[in-house]
């Protein structure tokens, strides 16, 4: 029994130190899809707010809360997501990973986007 929890651990070792130098770019691309989730609420959001509105501040509105509302979101999230990975070990790196997109994916198929 321990020399499979040995092995199962070498493995959970070995996948992570793979997984660690793109961690940057699976933490943004964690933080895209969630976006990407929820995005159709956001703009629903705010049209909303700015249906009666003129045509500049509708465009405005949009361009606030698309370009910088979330791309703000992506960039200031993705370092601080990240940090929050290494944080739990490079041993449970893998493991996490395929939980946050096991999450992701059941999210997505809850909102029929799949």
């Amino acid at each position: 029994m321990d020399s499979l929890q040995q092995a199962v651990s070498s493995v959970a070792l070995t996948i992570g130190q793979w997984i660690q130098p793109h961690l940057y770019n699976i933490s943004l691309l964690l933080v895209v899809c969630f976006i990407s989730l929820y995005a159709n609420d956001i703009i629903k959001v705010t049209k909303r707010f700015v249906a009666r509105r003129h045509f500049i501040i509708r465009v405005l509105c949009f361009v606030a809360v698309t370009g910088f509302g979330m791309g703000l979101l992506v960039v200031f999230v993705t370092p601080f997501l990240s940090k929050l990975l290494m944080l739990l070990g490079i041993k449970w790196l893998g493991l996490t990973l395929t939980g946050a997109f096991l999450v992701l994916g059941v999210i997505a198929d809850k909102k029929n986007q799949l």
